[in-house]
């Protein structure tokens, strides 16, 4: 548990450090998932302030962090956002591939944590504003178990 707790410090401050030196970030959050599972009907909601008076295009990815005994090589999310008018809502449904064919993990990891992530698609917001991400399990199981932290970036 230690050393999981420490691990997950050092994922945080990785993805924190990495977005602070990077200008073209827009939002970066993440958020930490209950130790007992992620429940099926659980919605995480971003909530992404976007300030340009002329909205650029922008690039919209899922990050994930998951524990080596989560049980599946994929992992299906359903994001719904509302960036091209805040009326409309507009779900994606995404898989992000976190292991290969024999089960040897994807992404940055360091002990038994990964991070990984996956483009969603690109969109240019009408008019500044603020949105809302929403993101729900895909997946069949009524709690999903091995998932740390789900995550939303916006990059110009």
């Amino acid at each position: 548990m230690k050393s999981l707790f420490r691990n997950s410090l050092f994922c945080l401050f990785t993805a924190c450090l990495t977005a602070a030196c990077n200008e073209n970030t827009v939002y970066h959050s993440y958020q930490s998932l209950p130790d007992n599972g992620w429940g099926k009907s659980d919605t995480l909601s971003f909530f992404v302030p976007i300030t340009d008076s002329l909205p650029p295009t922008l690039r919209l990815f899922a990050e994930v962090r998951n524990r080596t005994d989560y049980p599946y090589q994929d992992l299906h999310l359903f994001i719904s956002q509302n960036l091209q008018d805040s009326t409309v809502w507009r779900t994606d449904t995404i898989a992000i591939h976190l292991t290969d064919s024999t089960g040897r993990w994807f992404g940055k990891g360091w002990g038994s944590v990964y991070q990984s992530e996956t483009f969603i698609r690109s969109v240019r917001p009408l008019h500044p504003g603020n949105y809302t991400f929403k993101v729900v399990s895909g997946m069949k199981d009524d709690v999903l178990q091995g998932i740390n932290d789900v995550g939303i970036r916006i990059s110009r």
